[in-house]
């Protein structure tokens, strides 16, 4: 998944943040007159609710025709890019990014407080050996959210960041400051809810086991950082090498299932390949008494009988106990060639399929 990068900074003017403002009220104006936005949405709405907001962005892309006269360059062209200057001399994507910005700082400051005051008692020296003792307030200086929300605020400039802001504000400003430019990445709820559950440390260490991958981790799953966290750099880069983008499934798994597959030598974790993605561990225990021809063996016969359901059926552990170790201990008294026994367990995992498919309706 391909990382946004953020526009490039603007220094705005007074000027220029005028000419942004009035162009947006017109452009309210313009839709609520053709009734493609409702007449309750109003300029404060859009800078204040996230939602509102989002909504807008959306009917301006689709509707962004109805704006020509608007929404113009220098040359008084109609611009229908995001990276074109505009009459104002900022891009569209500096304009969203200024909107997102604004209205994600409303949202933080909503249940703000004010800053809770602080009494000091000072004692300054006066004349000869007079003193005078007096009591100052001072108001405290920021916490810990206002620095996590103003480093969060650094990374928002998209449309799609709008829905996420109750998941940011789960997090904490150390796992913000640990992130840095990959807060960029982050792009669904449950990732962002999953990361906010990590302690900064592990993140520092996922990144230290992933490098420049990391980015990609933070993209596609933050689930699987405190897995990637727990192999060292050569598994990790093994894992991913053999696996794919699916190896941030592999590495979101528990910590029992990384006991077992801790076992697997580097051929035999290449002979499962993304089986580990979904296979139980008390699964790949039970298959961990077969070599790698007659797990290559197995693992082929059950997908050749299971095809798209197989993923479903090695997730369960009870498939351990009461079918496969069957097929296991079957294949342990083969002596045949590797092609003879791939034919056998083939003609076996078929003729078993209906039974397996009864027993999967059954554990639902």
């Amino acid at each position: 998944m391909a990382v946004p990068n953020l526009p490039p900074p603007v220094d705005l003017s007074n000027e220029t943040k005028k000419a942004i403002i009035d162009g947006l009220k017109k452009v309210i104006e313009v839709f609520q007159a053709k009734g493609v936005l409702d007449k309750a949405v109003t300029y404060g709405r859009v800078i204040h609710e996230p939602e509102v907001l989002h909504a807008f962005i959306q009917t301006f892309r689709a509707q962004r025709a109805l704006v020509d006269a608007i929404v113009q360059a220098p040359d008084k062209k109609p611009v229908r890019d995001e990276v074109t200057p505009l009459v104002c001399g900022v891009t569209l994507e500096q304009v969203q990014q200024l909107l997102v910005k604004t209205c994600a700082k409303f949202y933080f400051d909503k249940d703000r407080t004010e800053p809770e005051t602080v009494v000091r008692t000072v004692t300054t020296k006066r004349f000869l050996f007079f003193t005078k003792t007096e009591q100052v307030e001072s108001k405290a200086g920021p916490t810990a959210d206002d620095r996590k929300n103003r480093e969060i605020l650094r990374y928002l400039a998209f449309d799609w960041q709008l829905p996420l802001l109750p998941a940011f504000k789960d997090m904490i400003y150390q796992q913000v400051a640990e992130l840095g430019d990959d807060m960029v990445a982050l792009n669904t709820f449950d990732g962002i809810e999953a990361l906010s559950q990590l302690d900064p440390a592990v993140i520092k260490k996922a990144k230290g086991t992933a490098g420049p991958d990391f980015t990609n981790i933070v993209a596609e799953r933050p689930q699987a950082i405190p897995g990637v966290a727990a192999w060292n750099r050569d598994m990790y880069v093994f894992y991913r090498s053999i696996l794919g983008v699916k190896a941030f499934e592999f590495f979101a798994r528990d910590k029992y299932f990384f006991n077992v597959a801790a076992e697997l030598d580097k051929p035999m974790a290449r002979a499962y390949g993304d089986v580990l993605c979904f296979i139980h561990a008390d699964n790949l225990m039970e298959m961990q008494r077969l070599n790698i021809d007659k797990t290559e063996v197995l693992i082929e016969g059950l997908r050749q009988a299971l095809g798209d359901t197989l993923p479903q059926v090695m997730a369960l552990p009870n498939f351990a106990k009461e079918i496969l170790r069957r097929l296991v201990e079957s294949l342990l008294h083969m002596s045949q060639e590797k092609d003879q026994m791939l034919v056998a367990t083939s003609l076996t995992c078929k003729a078993i399929q209906p039974q397996i498919l009864e027993w999967l309706s059954k554990q639902r």
